[in-house]
């Protein structure tokens, strides 16, 4: 049994430069698109997941200020998001280690909102991506890959839509 503990240490880099003063990063939820199913053999209806099928995923930094690096996220196109952090885990043994997690996002940025200028407040600003690629790496084992422009959705090895794009040809 893991127990995992609290997270120790991020960074956060957009195309291997660090984007400083950010403070937190919402990760995307993954959420299928859904299907009302009706008729014959089914008591009223049934909202089925879509086989591959994956909502818009939000990625969000949110920022202490903006600053060079940052603000680079204002700009168009594709931006490659690296976030890395450290987190206490309870091995099956008991032992407290140290596990590292990389994430990568490629994304659009959809909003940049710089925060405020008050003073003697920090500006709290924020980006938000609408993540295209979302890989996650722990202790150096891909455990989730999901490209929504290559139709794949990798969890632990398997990919379940080998089978769609083998049909697409």
């Amino acid at each position: 049994m893991i127990i995992s503990g609290n997270v120790i240490a991020h960074k956060v880099l957009r195309d291997s430069a660090e984007i400083d003063d950010n403070v937190s990063v919402q990760l995307p939820s993954i959420d299928p698109i859904t299907g009302e199913l009706k008729g014959a053999g089914i008591m009223g209806t049934i909202d089925m997941p879509v086989s591959g099928q994956i909502g818009s995923m939000t990625t969000t930094i949110n920022m202490r200020s903006v600053n060079k690096n940052a603000a680079e996220l204002a700009r168009p196109g594709l931006h490659n998001i690296e976030l890395r952090f450290v987190q206490d885990v309870v091995n099956a043994s008991g032992q407290l280690i140290p596990q590292g997690t990389k994430i990568y996002i490629t994304g659009v940025t959809k909003k940049y909102d710089p925060g405020k200028i008050e003073p003697p407040t920090t500006m709290d600003g924020s980006v938000e991506l609408e993540t295209l690629r979302y890989r996650q790496v722990i202790d150096g084992i891909e455990v989730l890959l999901i490209d929504k422009r290559n139709y794949i959705y990798k969890v632990n090895g398997v990919d379940y839509m080998q089978s769609i794009r083998s049909a697409l040809g």
